[in-house]
């Protein structure tokens, strides 16, 4: 499990590992995001990032996590679309081969 290279004390309360996790995280994609998130989401991402990765540096998978949500879903359907879906029309390519005659 992580564990801060040194306590984080917040209002004289030093922070678990967990919450302390949880505080980098959210400080790192906050500032990634310069300051545009909504909190409930922010929160709702946290448990379920915390969950797969809480052995992790929170602020390196909230880096991770930053680029994964700016990428850019291409759009589907319509005849760019088509053209990326298509199989390959090469025997090779599909790893078929004919019947000889």
């Amino acid at each position: 499990m992580w564990k801060p290279a040194n306590l984080i004390v917040i209002a004289g309360r030093t922070l678990t590992d967990q919450e302390a996790w949880w505080h980098e995280f959210k400080k790192e994609l906050h500032d990634q995001c310069n300051g545009k998130l909504d909190g409930d989401w922010l929160t709702m991402v946290c448990r379920v990032v915390y969950s797969i990765a809480f052995n992790d540096d929170p602020r390196h998978i909230a880096r991770l996590a930053h680029a994964v949500f700016r990428l850019q879903r291409p759009k589907l359907g319509g005849a760019a679309h088509r053209i990326h879906m298509r199989r390959p029309r090469s025997n090779q390519c599909r790893g078929a081969s004919r019947p000889r005659r």
